[in-house]
């Protein structure tokens, strides 16, 4: 079965006149005939009623009918959308992010990605730094947003995000904005921070906060994920470091000191390997501040 016979029978569907179908083909009708005979020899059922005088569809040309153009309906829309899919505007995007992401810019760049580029579908996964790395390398994630990743030659960095740190106390903790002049005054107490294997930068980052302030953290627990840091906070199992945008996300009994006057700062990476050939990649790209 060729697709130009269904095109044949589709036409003598419509036109119920071999003459006519065959004009609006541009061929003979003897080849349409014959065309259509082939048709339904392959089928083995009878396609068309025809006598000297008229021609109309057998109840199994009736239902190929209705079958044949829902393929040739389907076949069209795929060869408008193979363009777009070419061209990165219809597709699919794999996106993994560090907790703190999703209360900060990554609703407003999906939004704006879905202004633009409307037909991309994004798959979200929320990940650890070092999860999100690898799952670039293995090609598992089209673009990462991770927190000091360390220099690859094989990925593209570029920052899209910088937040002042905040220091993170039990509610009924003595020391509040009121009384604060440095973070060494708290430097007897345990501390709550990330773990090194999943970002030595970051974790070293933390670390520099406090040996500024002229002191080496002393640690009760460590933990990746911004949210359990809290967790712990609230229930006086330590203090911690962690970005100020925190604060508008937690009811927890716990209190936030900005820290605005230090060099260092929270900042979120996206990365990506420039060889990945997702053409929806390259779109996202083009809103990625």
């Amino acid at each position: 079965m060729e697709l130009r016979q269904l095109r044949y029978f589709l036409m003598l569907a419509q036109e119920l006149h071999f003459k006519r179908a065959a004009d609006k083909l541009f061929i003979v009708q003897p080849a349409l005939t014959k065309q259509i005979q082939d048709l339904e020899a392959e089928l083995g059922v009878i396609l068309f009623d025809r006598n000297k005088r008229n021609v109309k569809l057998s109840v199994a040309g009736e239902y190929f009918k209705t079958e044949i153009a829902k393929l040739f309906e389907h076949l069209e829309k795929s060869k408008n959308e193979i363009k777009q899919i070419e061209l990165g505007q219809k597709g699919e995007l794999k996106i993994g992010y560090v907790g703190s992401c999703i209360h900060t810019f990554l609703p407003s760049l999906l939004g704006n990605l879905h202004d633009k580029f409307p037909e991309i579908h994004t798959y979200l996964s929320e990940m650890t730094s070092a999860s999100q790395l690898l799952a670039v390398q293995k090609g598992e994630l089209d673009i990462a947003f991770l927190r000091n990743p360390p220099p690859n030659k094989r990925f593209q960095q570029r920052i899209v995000f910088q937040e002042n740190f905040a220091l993170v106390l039990p509610k009924n903790h003595w020391l509040d904005s009121s009384n604060f002049q440095s973070i060494a005054q708290v430097a007897n107490e345990k501390f709550i921070l990330p773990i090194k294997t999943d970002g030595e930068i970051y974790h070293n980052l933390q670390w520099s906060i406090c040996e500024d302030a002229g002191f080496t953290p002393q640690i009760s627990h460590e933990t990746v994920h911004g949210y359990t840091t809290l967790k712990l906070v609230e229930n006086n199992l330590g203090i911690s470091l962690i970005p100020i945008s925190f604060e508008r996300v937690t009811n927890a009994a716990i209190k936030f000191i900005e820290l605005r006057d230090i060099p260092q700062k929270a900042e979120i990476t996206a990365l990506w390997n420039p060889q990945n050939p997702n053409p929806s990649l390259r779109r996202f790209l083009e809103v990625l501040p």
